[in-house]
């Protein structure tokens, strides 16, 4: 199995952000990019993943946002290539109010893609005993509902939390705890499907 590795929305490129919305500014200016962060979690999981030998697919290595039906199509088309022996984790930020991270399945969602959630909640509180997990639910989100392999879509921590965005979205510490766990969901799943 290999995992495939997607950066949810856009990056920056020449100081500019990807994507419109898909950011919170807190009253005292601080401001975090979802796409930045997503790609900051995604780069520090990929070195763990060459560190422990692990191949892997980056669905969007470049910085510009690339549309889910673009990022659908080479999901598809690497899951084909390889013997269909692939799994998809897309990486978020949640927002709206509220605290802990979640995982959410498309509603026809394949054994294997629930186990895979299962294992993410498992595995979540190895890495934060201090959080919550909101659990898995279940939505038609794009990047789910099309891909041909097993997928899941990471919401780590709430944005518009301040405590949280602080704490886990925009130090390093954070960002390299979150990248454990993902690369920790990962490798269990490998070793016990």
């Amino acid at each position: 199995m290999i995992p495939i590795i997607d950066s949810g929305h856009g990056g920056m490129i020449a100081g500019v952000y990807q994507t419109k919305g898909k950011q919170y500014t807190f009253q005292d200016g601080t401001t975090i990019l979802e796409g930045e962060f997503n790609r900051a979690v995604k780069a520090r999981l990929l070195e763990l993943l060459q560190e422990a030998q692990i191949p892997y697919y980056d669905l969007v290595p470049e910085q510009k946002d690339i549309s889910l039906s673009r990022r659908v199509f080479r999901a598809n088309q690497f899951h084909r290539k390889h013997g269909r022996k692939t799994f998809l984790v897309s990486i978020h930020a949640d927002a709206g109010g509220g605290s802990g991270c979640g995982a959410f399945l498309a509603p026809k969602s394949s054994q294997r893609s629930k186990q895979l959630a299962k294992t993410a909640r498992h595995i979540f509180y190895r890495h934060f005993p201090e959080s919550k997990h909101r659990g898995t639910k279940f939505r038609n989100f794009f990047i789910l509902r099309y891909s041909s392999m097993p997928a899941i879509l990471l919401e780590n921590f709430f944005m518009d939390n301040e405590e949280e965005c602080k704490k886990y979205l925009l130090t390093k510490e954070g960002r390299d705890r979150i990248a454990a766990y993902i690369f920790d969901v990962i490798q269990y799943f490998l070793q016990n499907t």
